[in-house]
C-alpha cells in the first residue's frame, strides 16, 4: 500500500490508501464515524475477509494499527446500514449509479477532467517529494511512481477518447 490520502464527506475526512493493484482501500474507523457507528469491530459487519487490510499509520496519538476495507466492503457496510447518515450514499448508489450502469454500461462521476487529472498529478508530486525526503520513502516511491504513472496514462487515454467522441463529426 502507498501513502494515505483522504477525501471529505460531510465535513468528515475519510482516509484512503491504495493496494498494490491500485484499488482504493477505505479506513474503517473513518467510514464508521461518517455513518455514526460506534462499534468499529470489522467482525461485527460480516465483511469479506479478503477485503480487510491492516496498516500502520502515523496519527496524533503516534503510530496506530488501522483497518482498511475494500471498495466492495465499503458498499456492504453502507448498504446494510439503517443509519440516516448512510441514506445519501445509498440513494446515490441505488438511484443514480446502478441504473446508469445498467442503462449505459458505465458511470462517470461529475468531477471535471481537469480536476481529476490535477489530483493525479499532485499525488505524483507529493509521492516524489516524500521519496526524496525519506530513505524508506525511496522504496515506496518506486511502487507509487509505477501506480501513479499507470493511473495518469489511463486518464490521459480516457480524456483523449472523450474529446474524440465530443469532436467527432465536427468540421472546423
Amino acid at each position: 500500500m502507498n501513502a494515505v490520502t483522504h477525501f471529505d464527506f460531510k465535513s468528515n475526512a475519510v482516509r484512503i490508501a491504495y493496494d498494490e493493484n491500485g484499488e482504493p482501500l477505505f479506513c474503517l474507523a473513518d467510514v464508521c464515524k461518517v455513518l455514526d457507528i460506534k462499534n468499529q469491530n470489522p467482525k461485527r459487519f460480516d465483511l469479506n475477509s479478503k477485503g480487510l487490510h491492516k496498516m500502520s499509520s502515523l496519527t496524533n496519538g503516534g503510530t496506530q494499527q488501522l483497518t482498511f476495507i475494500s471498495e466492495g466492503n465499503l458498499y456492504r457496510l453502507v448498504l446494510r446500514s439503517s443509519k440516516p447518515e448512510a441514506a445519501d450514499f445509498q440513494a446515490l448508489v441505488c438511484d443514480e449509479v446502478m441504473p446508469t450502469i445498467r442503462k449505459t454500461g458505465s458511470y462517470t462521476a461529475q468531477s471535471t477532467a481537469y480536476e481529476e487529472f490535477n489530483r493525479l498529478c499532485m499525488q505524483e508530486k507529493l509521492s516524489k517529494d516524500k521519496g526524496s525526503f525519506h530513505s524508506l520513502g525511496m522504496h515506496q516511491r518506486k511502487r507509487e511512481k509505477r501506480l501513479n504513472n499507470k493511473r495518469i496514462n489511463a486518464f490521459k487515454a480516457y480524456i483523449q477518447l472523450t474529446f474524440n467522441d465530443v469532436f467527432e463529426g465536427v468540421t472546423p
